[in-house]
């Protein structure tokens, strides 16, 4: 698939934007926020006169001085289903721009709003965002996929970004300024740093688990073309492979259109996708705390196997009862279609959930788990170092392979 950039008229916003919620959905690995939140976030932006185009741009055609800002939902996926995007990303952005006015003369300002990661929320919010605030959304990401961490996002890890200044903004427009004074040291312990600063915020009662998180500027995006420091094309991506899940509805659950996409794209090496694991939805727990969702998801599959997967918000680790080590842990994708009654297929783990519970419609539906193989960006020792962290708190301490070999 060749990038090039899309400019969406403000009548098709809601279909299109739906388009890239139903594929960043599956590529989020189970996080990046709910795909019904995704469409609420929809409903209520597009319920009133929707005018000007958005415009998708690919990391390409930016120009050398053109300046970009990532932006996000940070918390609990099932708290961020309760906000109405994207007001509380636009105020901490409005904050970011008054804090570096105030330090910096030269500041111009924001060219570009950048999403963070891929996941139905974290797409479509900046989407929304640069609609709302008259900018263009870069066609970038900072992964390939959804991740529970800061450390885990290219743009502070692999290019190098400063966590400073840090803006954290609620529903009712309670802001935070967060900066680490050693920012520069080290650009993945910075970002750990600033995790550890920002998540005991969202458990003030201000914030209640989530919030617009506004960090990582970068005043010249043409850093981003450097090799790992940005995952290119994701978005107009997620819209392709959205437009096939939703040609999937009249085809009674024929996955093959969305497994064969894979292999016109150049984000996910080879190869790209494949099926691990299938069975009966069986069961699902999850708690909340901390800025997140953890849990999880038990599946019944043929011969007794009984197959889980691990999550932290994403999915992290797939366990096969009869196997001695993981069938695909992070920073490879665990992505999984169901086929429920009424044609949705794409879930995030927090869709599925019912409080800290699996709903009951879904118990018992055939679910197809795959693998997906995680761009080239985690790759990088630090990005090694930061997932072997993630997945030691899970109670994993083997090595890190990947599904493909």
């Amino acid at each position: 698939m060749t990038n090039c950039g899309v400019e969406i008229l403000p009548d098709e916003l809601q279909n299109e934007l739906q388009k890239i919620a139903y594929g960043a959905c599956f590529l989020g690995s189970g996080g990046g926020g709910g795909l019904k939140t995704s469409f609420a976030y929809l409903d209520t932006y597009c319920t009133g006169e929707i005018t000007g185009n958005l415009k998708i741009t690919d990391l390409k055609d930016a120009k050398a001085g053109e300046s970009g800002i990532v932006v996000a939902y940070m918390g609990a996926p099932q708290k961020v289903g309760d906000v109405k995007c994207p007001d509380a990303i636009c105020e901490g952005i409005k904050k970011f721009m008054e804090e570096m006015k105030g330090k910096d003369q030269n500041f111009k300002g924001i060219d570009y709003i950048i999403p963070i990661e891929i996941g139905a929320v974290s797409m479509v919010s900046a989407c929304l965002t640069a609609h709302k605030m008259g900018k263009p959304v870069l066609d970038v990401d900072g992964a390939g996929r959804a991740v529970p961490t800061l450390d885990l996002i290219t743009f502070g890890t692999n290019a190098g970004a400063s966590v400073n200044p840090t803006i954290l903004c609620s529903e009712n427009n309670h802001q935070i300024t967060l900066e680490i004074s050693d920012a520069a040291d080290d650009c993945s312990d910075a970002a750990s740093k600033m995790e550890s600063l920002a998540r005991p915020v969202l458990n003030m009662a201000e914030f209640d688990q989530k919030a617009g998180l506004v960090m990582w500027y970068f005043p010249d995006i043409t850093e981003l073309r450097d090799s790992n420091a940005s995952v290119p094309g994701t978005l107009t991506f997620c819209q392709e492979l959205g437009g096939a899940i939703q040609s999937v509805k009249g085809k009674n659950g024929d996955f093959s259109e969305i497994e064969e996409l894979f292999k016109s794209q150049s984000i996910y090496p080879e190869p790209f996708i494949k099926k691990i694991c299938q069975g009966e939805l069986d069961g699902a727990t999850t708690l909340t705390a901390g800025g997140f969702d953890e849990g999880i998801i038990t599946i019944k599959g043929d011969c007794k196997h009984l197959y889980k997967i691990i999550f932290q918000n994403e999915s992290l680790i797939l366990w096969d009862s009869k196997s001695a080590k993981p069938l695909v842990m992070a920073p490879d994708l665990i992505s999984y279609l169901i086929e429920d009654d009424n044609g949705q297929y794409v879930f995030s783990n927090g869709d599925i959930m019912d409080g800290d519970a699996l709903k009951k419609d879904l118990k018992g539906k055939n679910i197809v788990v795959y693998g997906i193989a995680a761009p080239k960006v985690f790759w990088t020792p630090e990005m090694q170092r930061n997932i072997m962290r993630v997945l030691n708190a899970l109670g994993y301490y083997g090595k890190i392979e990947s599904f493909y070999g």
